[in-house]
């Protein structure tokens, strides 16, 4: 690299500065479409300002949040309970018995689509609440269980109530369990 020959500027960059500089003076400023000056921001400050701010939530969206959520977990409950009631019975396809843990996401999610057309849950803010509300039931219900195994029992079978109470025994809330 020669002695100056990044930091000094040739005869055409120097002419076009110049006129730069001339077409700035006399208020003919062209603004490149690279370069954001002041009337383009000018511009787009109008342009977003015009814009309609995003409203607080009001009590009834808040409200449809929450029966979002408590949708999902009934969701994930009655799709459990209606595989397992369904499995009882007698002569249905081998393949419908094999299906166990499957088959009751399947009815959870046909119930789940079913609430969320019926509720209008497809809204940003409560599909996520109705999806956390069926994990937090599929994963939660040996918790459920635990704190309730009469409940449980009515619903299900006692064997099953039983083996849910004791697969949930660390999350009881009684201070006795």
């Amino acid at each position: 690299m020669s002695r100056g020959g990044a930091m000094s500027m040739t005869n055409t960059q120097k002419t076009a500065f110049a006129d730069r500089l001339q077409r700035i003076q006399s208020g003919q400023q062209f603004e490149h479409t690279d370069v954001v000056g002041h009337s383009t921001q000018v511009k787009f400050n109008k342009i977003l300002k015009s814009r309609p701010k995003q409203k607080p939530r009001t009590f009834a969206e808040k409200l449809m949040v929450i029966i979002a959520f408590c949708s999902g977990m009934l969701a994930v409950l009655v799709g459990r309970v209606a595989y397992f009631n369904l499995a009882q019975l007698e002569g249905m396809p081998k393949a419908f018995y094999d299906l166990e843990q499957r088959g009751m996401i399947l009815f959870a999610f046909i119930l789940a689509g079913i609430l969320m057309v019926a509720f209008h849950l497809a809204t940003k803010s409560r599909f996520p609440a109705l999806l956390i509300g069926c994990v937090v039931m599929h994963y939660g219900e040996a918790a459920v269980a635990s704190n309730a195994p009469e409940l449980w029992a009515q619903i299900f079978s006692a064997d099953y109530a039983a083996a849910l109470a004791e697969e949930g025994k660390d999350y009881r809330l009684t201070p006795a369990g």
